[in-house]
Parts: C-alpha cells; sequence; structure tokens
C-alpha cells in the first residue's frame, strides 16, 4: 500500500504543472469572455439611423475668397443623422452667387445633403431658377420644375433622372431628365423631349 500511494503521489507531481497550466489558461477565457462584448451588445452599439441634433430655422453662408457670399443655404429645420452623417432638411432653399455668372436659386419640399455639404438630393415641388444673364436675349430666365433635382455643389450642376419642366424665357420643354451645367451653360434634355420654342423674332416658334 505505501508503495502505491508513493506512485499516486508521484503522479500528481508531475502532472500538477499541467494542472496548473490548464487553471491559468480556463481561468484566461473566462476573463477574456466577461470582459468581451456579447453580440447583443455589440449589436446595440452599431450607429443607428437616428437624429442625434437638430437646427430651426438655420441659416448657413459660405464665403468666396474675396469675403462675398458664395452660397447661402437655409432651412425651417435640419436634423442630423449620426450613422451616415447626412442632414435632412425641411423646405431647403439655396441660392449660388457667381461674379460672373447668373444667379441660380433651388428650393423644395424636403432635402438631403452629404457630410460634406457637396451633394444636396431635393424631393417635392423641387424647383430651380436662374435669374437672366446680362443680355436677356441670348441668355433669359430660365426655371426647371420637377419632383426630384439633384445638386453637386462643387461643380455648379443640377440634374434629375425624373420627369421635368424646363422653361427659357417664353419657350417651354419637357422630357424625362435634365443634366445642366451653369459653369458651360449647358442644358440637356434626357429621353421623350417635347415642347414649344419660342426664337427671339416675333411671331417665329416652332413645337416639337
Amino acid at each position: 500500500m505505501p508503495e502505491f500511494l508513493s506512485r499516486i503521489t508521484g503522479l500528481i507531481m508531475r502532472l500538477l504543472p499541467l494542472l496548473l497550466m490548464a487553471i491559468v489558461a480556463g481561468s484566461t477565457f473566462w476573463l477574456v469572455q466577461i470582459n468581451s462584448p456579447h453580440e447583443a451588445t455589440a449589436q446595440a452599439q452599431v450607429k443607428r439611423h437616428v437624429p442625434d441634433y437638430y437646427m430651426d430655422r438655420f441659416s448657413a453662408t459660405e464665403l468666396a475668397e474675396d469675403g462675398n457670399t458664395k452660397i447661402r443655404f437655409t432651412g425651417v429645420k435640419m436634423v442630423h443623422f449620426e450613422d451616415d452623417q447626412t442632414y435632412e432638411v425641411t423646405t431647403p432653399a439655396m441660392r449660388n452667387y457667381e461674379p460672373d455668372r447668373p444667379p441660380v436659386t433651388a428650393n423644395a419640399n424636403r432635402g438631403v445633403m452629404n457630410a460634406e455639404g457637396s451633394i444636396i438630393d431635393l424631393y417635392g415641388n423641387a424647383f430651380i431658377v436662374r435669374q437672366a444673364g446680362t443680355d436677356v436675349s441670348k441668355d433669359p430666365r430660365m426655371t426647371a420644375a420637377s419632383q426630384y433635382f439633384q445638386l453637386l455643389v462643387n461643380d455648379d450642376i443640377v440634374k434629375t433622372d425624373k420627369p421635368v419642366e424646363l422653361t427659357r424665357g417664353p419657350s417651354v420643354m419637357n422630357a424625362n431628365g435634365l443634366i445642366f451645367n451653369n459653369v458651360t451653360r449647358e442644358v440637356q434634355l434626357l429621353g421623350n423631349v417635347r415642347g414649344t420654342i419660342i426664337m427671339n423674332s416675333p411671331g417665329q416658334a416652332s413645337a416639337q
């Protein structure tokens, strides 16, 4: 019997380091599990598309290098969303001032602006007005009406893939889409273009 006990004791002594290592490893795993966020907690930490702040009756102005107003953007209410850093605006209105171009004004029922302020999407009764140029006969007042416009602020481009009505002076055109470049003064009407073009001379008109 003493010899048997001696063997058991020796076996335990040999296995003791392994047992201690197993206990340490198990404790470490347990501590990691306790201190690591569970899946439900991790999901709760994911940012949701909910407002984190808002502004009422705001007005934002971007100045040109000479200190004059370049862009003024206003709205009844602006709400910021934390997940994608976008802004939703109630009754947005934007006016673009350029010294060598006619002013352009855009407004709608609702707007969504990206985090950088470089893209503004206008929804519902969206209306664009570009005032007449210096020579009204060659560069008359122009308007565009649609349920959706996208403003590329840095490029000074307005576009839409929705039905649009364009007026240029007395001329009226309708199309399924539009791209307007205020820098080059170019207007592209896209798809199913129709309307009436009034020429400069009285009595000259053509229908399409």
